[in-house]
């Protein structure tokens, strides 16, 4: 097997020297799988053309100007193509066999995520800076009343230091610092990039802060070390100081609610103020607190508000006044289905504030846009009525008590009937009117979705729609094992062909149907039911089904995102045999992993044939008949299709762009 690739980011401005350097310690390593890609912020020090002309091998990427560390850190990413991305500080140099041991720990511990290493000086000396604790209120109480100074690297009241820990044994950290940060390319998309709200600093520690909350788990290798001159890509004064605070106090408003995040910049502030007290006291030649105090309008409002006063240039539109969603959900399914969290991500790259709904936030914060996408899951889950009820009420109580301020509710139409009768047709119908009377606009996923939403509830005639199509799910699983060794991972025989029907399995996915037909058909093949069966009496009738037959194979559980990827792997076709659907995750899903798939003639299936082309969705109408389920498994295994299928149109950046613009259109359009 080849070695991964990994491309180095470094972000260039002003430093031609030293980024010369931190280049030529990672040419010097002759590594055939290492690129560099390198950002310029517009410098005016000749940088591009030293650059150019001694490195002629690395990708130069001219921003024209001071993007800040974030924007332009996506900005190189988006220029990669390799398996893995690494940012590099341009005041930063490689030792031998680092990057190696870094890779090496990362393809063999794939769960973490994010990967840093240990840091030294110019001396040889530890720099702690590869690294740091997470903050808290603790810890920026401790460096208010001045505890974390006189406690220095004390685990209890210095908690962001990580105590004396030196940065020598593999170890977990809350935040992995940009100035070495390595992490897979499909990871970095499923985090979400770097928020660009972040001019400089404090970008990182929200990064892994989100990481953490993905389920991935930061990790420092103490094998990979490299020389980092800390700050010697910014200057060094009481401006430096500012930067620094300036992004803690982004930090504390991107990460925390209003109220905690306030409580934290007042004790940033004092912890500001007792330094600069001191530093006065003592006539310290050093007055970086004594500037940072003077100056502390410039950092107090965080990013991107100070980028006017801390570098001289206006912060977009966009950035001074991002848009701000709850969406239900957003993050909190993505082990269910990544689909709302990856669109989530791909807005946070465009610059919007996107969080679970949460109705302390709702009430307290600014909300532009409540994006609903399955009401009935949302509000009508569970045996308890009471509590579909209050749900209910506390939901459009919420929006009620939020419009005054602006808010508008945005229902994306996955299906224009549930999939299951939840709750009571009382409480079907209450929702019903509920949404009806509020929502205004709605999102569909094909054209058809939105005649078939409008005829089912004419309401919907005088409420904006847009179409939008539905993401693919190609950078939200690792579908990097081959065919021959997902079978042997699931112990099929490997030389018959492997049809697949993978996923959450409910009545109107039409399985035992599809089990029938398949016995029907005698074809020599292996057909691979994945997925956790629901409610238990149709798991009964599904293996009463495949009863005696061998070349049925049930895997009846929940399945992680790995055996998923495994079981599309395996798969010479997937059959997605419905009895009613509007819009199919699966087939898409399935595509994603560039495997073929067959779905009846039903609802948007037709759109989504042209969306992704014949070579890759198949159609059958009516009822699944063997002869569909055999000429089908003939085209799948026969047809010189592509290797890969072409995704373009659901790509998650374009379907952000277009979802921010029905946001924009819907906002500007909503009803009184």
């Amino acid at each position: 097997m080849s070695a991964p690739t990994v491309d180095a980011i470094i972000v260039n401005y002003n430093t031609r020297d030293r980024t010369l350097e931190a280049i030529d310690s990672l040419v010097d390593l002759d590594l055939d799988w290492l690129g560099i890609v390198l950002i310029d912020n517009g410098s005016t020090d000749g940088s591009l053309e030293a650059i150019r002309a001694a490195h002629p091998a690395v990708t130069l990427i001219d921003a024209g100007e001071n993007l800040g560390f974030a924007r332009a850190v996506n900005r190189g990413v988006e220029a990669s193509t390799a398996d893995y991305v690494m940012l590099f500080n341009p005041d930063a140099s490689a030792f031998p066999g680092s990057l190696e041991a870094l890779v090496s720990f990362a393809e063999a511990h794939p769960e973490h995520g994010i990967y840093g290493g240990r840091t030294v000086d110019e001396t040889g000396a530890l720099d702690p800076s590869s690294c740091w604790g997470a903050p808290s209120l603790w810890s920026l109480l401790c460096y208010a009343t001045g505890a974390s100074a006189v406690a220095k690297k004390s685990a209890l009241f210095d908690p962001e230091s990580l105590g004396r820990w030196k940065r020598d044994t593999v170890r977990e950290v809350p935040i992995v610092t940009g100035c070495l940060l390595m992490t897979r390319r499909d990871v970095w998309h499923r985090i979400g990039g770097m928020d660009e709200r972040f001019f400089l600093y404090g970008e990182d520690a929200e990064f892994s802060t989100r990481a953490w909350r993905r389920g991935f788990r930061p990790i420092i290798v103490p094998e990979a070390v490299i020389r980092h001159d800390v700050g010697g890509s910014s200057s060094s004064s009481g401006r430096r100081l500012a930067m620094v605070l300036a992004g803690k106090v982004t930090y504390f408003t991107t990460v925390w609610s209003a109220p905690v995040a306030l409580l934290a910049v007042l004790l940033l502030q004092a912890g500001v103020a007792l330094r600069a007290v001191l530093e006065a006291v003592r006539r310290s030649s050093r007055d970086a607190y004594r500037q940072a105090w003077a100056h502390r309008r410039s950092w107090r409002r965080g990013f991107p508000a100070a980028e006017r006063t801390l570098f001289g240039r206006e912060p977009s539109t966009t950035a001074r006044h991002p848009l701000v969603v709850q969406a239900e959900p957003a993050f909190r399914t993505e082990k269910a289905n990544p689909y709302t969290a990856d669109l989530a991500r791909a807005l946070q790259r465009r610059g919007a504030v996107v969080r679970d709904l949460h109705y302390g936030r709702l009430l307290l914060e600014r909300t532009d846009v409540i994006h609903l996408h399955w009401p009935d899951l949302s509000f009508l889950s569970g045996p308890r009525l009471y509590r579909h009820v209050c749900r209910l009420a506390l939901f459009y109580g919420s929006l009620a008590l939020s419009r005054r301020r602006g808010t508008v509710l945005v229902w994306t139409v996955h299906n224009v009937a549930a999939h299951e009768e939840r709750s009571t047709a009382r409480l079907r119908a209450l929702s019903d009117r509920l949404l009806l009377k509020n929502v205004d606009g709605i999102i569909s996923l094909t054209a058809q979705g939105v005649v078939s939403a409008r005829t089912a509830y004419p309401e919907l005639a005088a409420v904006p729609a847009e179409v939008i199509p539905h993401g693919h799910y190609r950078d939200s699983y690792d579908f990097g094992v081959g065919r021959a060794e997902a079978r042997e991972r699931l112990g099929l025989d490997p030389r018959r062909p492997v049809i697949v029907s993978v996923g959450q399995i409910r009545r109107y996915k039409n399985v035992p149907h599809l089990i029938r037909v398949f016995r029907e058909s005698d074809v020599d093949a292996t057909l691979l039911i994945a997925g956790k069966i629901s409610p238990p009496e149709l798991e009964a009738e599904i293996r009463e089904a495949a009863r005696g037959d061998e070349r049925i194979v049930i895997d009846a559980r929940f399945l992680p995102d790995h055996d998923i990827a495994t079981a599309l792997a395996a798969a010479d076709l997937v059959v997605l045999p419905y009895s009613r659907i509007q819009n199919s995750g699966s087939a898409i899903l399935a595509v994603s992993a560039d495997r073929p798939v067959l779905v009846p003639q039903l609802g948007a299936m037709q759109e989504l044939q042209q969306q992704l082309g014949d070579d890759w969705v198949r159609l059958f109408d009516g009822d699944l008949t063997s002869a569909a389920l055999s000429g089908a498994l003939e085209w799948s295994t026969t047809s010189g299709r592509p290797e890969r299928a072409d995704l373009r149109a659901l790509d998650w950046d374009v379907i952000a762009a277009q979802t921010m613009n029905a946001y924009r259109n819907i906002l500007g359009r909503a009803r009184v």
